[in-house]
């Protein structure tokens, strides 16, 4: 199973359907996650919204965790960021730069655990990147990493909206749009979760928490810095703080 794999509108298997968006390389707090709290079964979907890496040292074992749960069987359904994007336009760069010549600490991201002892990309990491497709369309729901802009003349097509856009504007269908991308408080999110909002962000800045953690005693930060997963079907939010 691969990134480029469409899953059906609706979960034919059965079970329940999470999403859960930017993960940015805490690859604890994701296993914690996924593993204790939402406990994913056999018959289970997972969509993930992009930006699993960047910010966070766990970048290598989120994409690891990732591609393990797809090897397993399980329904995973990882969606391109624009992280991934970012990585992928810069090892692009490096290798016109380098006419595809390795050279150790020639390549700089702050996914530096990605790369090879040659300072390479390995191709499994490039190949997973490469399939990642830019949005879902299920049953009641569009998920997508930023948003989609539905004035535009073919919102579907529309990817650097969906990779970077922090106001894609309003949702004028019926179905709901699930994305990361922008930080937002928890109780913000709990509200559009509970009001089950025609957009409901799902971003809460898990990267922040070693921030936060010196920063207790500000209150205008102590909203975030958690990674959240919505249950499309339950409409249940569940949030884990971060464990890395």
């Amino acid at each position: 199973m691969t990134g480029n794999q469409l899953p059906p509108p609706t979960n034919p298997y059965g079970g329940r359907r999470y999403v859960i968006a930017d993960v940015h390389g805490s690859a604890k707090t994701l296993w914690a996650l996924v593993e204790d709290r939402l406990k994913l079964k056999d018959e289970d979907q997972l969509f993930l919204l992009g930006d699993y890496i960047d910010r966070g040292s766990g970048n290598a074992k989120v994409l690891e965790f990732i591609l393990d749960l797809q090897m397993a069987g399980f329904h995973v359904y990882p969606l391109r960021g624009n992280h991934e994007q970012m990585l992928l336009d810069e090892w692009q760069r490096f290798n016109i730069r380098s006419a595809g010549a390795p050279s150790k600490h020639s390549f700089r991201i702050e996914s530096g655990d990605l790369l090879d002892r040659q300072g390479r990309l390995p191709d499994r990491y490039l190949s997973f990147l490469v399939s990642l497709p830019y949005y879902f369309e299920l049953d009641k729901f569009y998920l997508v990493h930023a948003g989609i802009n539905f004035s535009a003349p073919r919102p579907l097509e529309d990817y650097e909206t969906m990779l970077w856009s922090r106001r894609p504007g309003p949702n004028p269908t019926p179905k709901t749009v699930v994305h990361g991308h922008e930080v937002k408080g928890l109780a913000h999110i709990a509200r559009c979760v509970e009001e089950r909002s025609a957009i409901i962000p799902l971003d809460n800045g898990c990267y922040y928490a070693s921030g936060l953690r010196k920063l207790k005693a500000n209150p205008a930060v102590v909203d975030v810095g958690n990674l959240c997963a919505l249950d499309l079907d339950a409409w249940r939010l569940v949030v884990q703080e971060n464990v890395d």
